[in-house]
């Protein structure tokens, strides 16, 4: 699985545990489209990191908890896992989008 951090985020995110990392990152791996839209939901997360669905919920609660995801449940049975965007400096190309006017500057690997 490649870490797509777009400036090799993993050294600045101190505050992750590695399956949040393995987590995030194959989440990351799964948002192909246009900035802001996800169609990711828990099942495809533990497809994508072989984390049994049980224990994938507790790591997106932990993700949800510090900020870097969000949820959506439109009540169909379906959540949908979005990337808070004051984290789109994770994604290689959303990126661009990242506004560090409002957000703050992308952390540096330099820390």
């Amino acid at each position: 699985m490649a870490k797509l951090f777009a400036t090799g985020q993993f050294a600045t995110e101190k505050n992750l545990t590695a399956l949040e990392e393995k987590t995030l990152s194959a989440f990351i791996d799964g948002l192909y489209a246009e900035p802001g839209f996800s169609d990711v939901d828990a099942n495809d997360l533990a497809r994508a990191t072989g984390i049994p669905t049980r224990n994938i919920r507790g790591v997106i609660a932990s993700l949800v908890k510090k900020d870097y995801i969000n949820i959506d449940d439109p009540g169909t049975g379906y959540q949908i896992i979005y990337l808070n965007y004051n984290r789109w400096y994770l994604h290689p190309q959303w990126i661009e989008e990242y506004d560090a006017e409002q957000y703050g500057p992308i952390p540096s690997t330099n820390a």
